[in-house]
């Protein structure tokens, strides 16, 4: 089993960790996966000034690092490089992405799925492999191990492994006006890019522990209201969004446990 031929692999690299990209040779040899390699952006090589028109507006609680804003810019790019083939999925990972057992099936499940997904609330733009959460919606049945989720009020952070279809690549890519966010975090906000983001769970895909090419340890600050500041401020638009999608007692059908029920029923 491989990728179906309507589904590109990007895998996202610096220059300047050739190690890095060697591992994930060897790790998407195993399953028999073609990629290409697209070159990701240092952020320590952007100008103050490319820096500063990119971060002009920010709506996160802090400024962003530069390795975060060169990590947006690599997978806008990747988008892009995506949006100009005939592919009609693009699988993007960045180079620290390690595979579980049975990847490939859920993996193709999933892919065949949305094919023929005719259900609003379960024709994602964004499919989320990497991070997963307590709590869930399941939303259908992929393999005996896995299923379709919705992980509620908050996407999954870390941007490790995705499926995007062209028409979310799109949507993301006419929204682009800079980093106002970390990229993941954007993508915790799908209402103001008018994507359907959900995720495969278990996670199929988990991030090597190795160092972060984004660089440095984020900063702490010992002042805790702008991030308190900050969550209080998408509490409402959260709750909005997933009200409108599954009414506004949806956390009374998530469910919780370490796998989906085989046969996790349709939404």
């Amino acid at each position: 089993m491989t990728l179906p031929p309507d589904c590109l692999c990007l895998v996202l690299n610096l220059a300047r960790a050739p190690q890095r990209l060697a591992a994930m040779q060897t790790r998407l040899s195993a399953l028999g996966i073609a990629f290409t390699r697209t070159e990701g952006v240092d952020g320590a090589r952007l100008a103050p000034e490319q820096l500063a028109a990119l971060t002009r507006r920010n709506r996160y609680y802090k400024p962003l690092r530069a390795g975060e804003v060169g990590c947006y810019l690599g997978h806008v790019q990747a988008l892009r490089a995506f949006l100009a083939t005939p592919a009609t999925f693009l699988l993007l990972l960045e180079d620290d992405a390690c595979f579980a057992d049975g990847f490939l099936p859920a993996l193709t499940a999933a892919l065949e799925r949305r094919r023929r997904e005719t259900n609003p609330l379960r024709r994602w733009d964004v499919l989320k492999l990497c991070n997963p959460r307590r709590r869930w919606i399941p939303l259908a049945p992929l393999t005996t191990r896995h299923c379709l989720v919705e992980y509620g009020p908050s996407v999954p952070s870390t941007t490790t492994a995705a499926v995007w279809t062209r028409e979310g690549a799109q949507r993301f890519v006419e929204a682009f006006a800079g980093a106002a966010r970390p990229i993941d975090c954007d993508l915790q906000h799908p209402w103001e890019f008018g994507l359907r983001i959900l995720s495969v769970h278990p996670a199929p895909v988990s991030a090597e522990p190795v160092a972060s090419t984004i660089g440095g340890h984020k900063p702490r600050s010992r002042n805790p209201w702008p991030k308190l500041r900050y969550e209080a401020r998408r509490l409402w638009p959260r709750w909005r969004h997933f009200s409108r999608l599954y009414g506004p007692l949806f956390w009374r059908r998530w469910q919780r446990g370490d796998a989906c029920p085989p046969g996790a029923p349709d939404a």
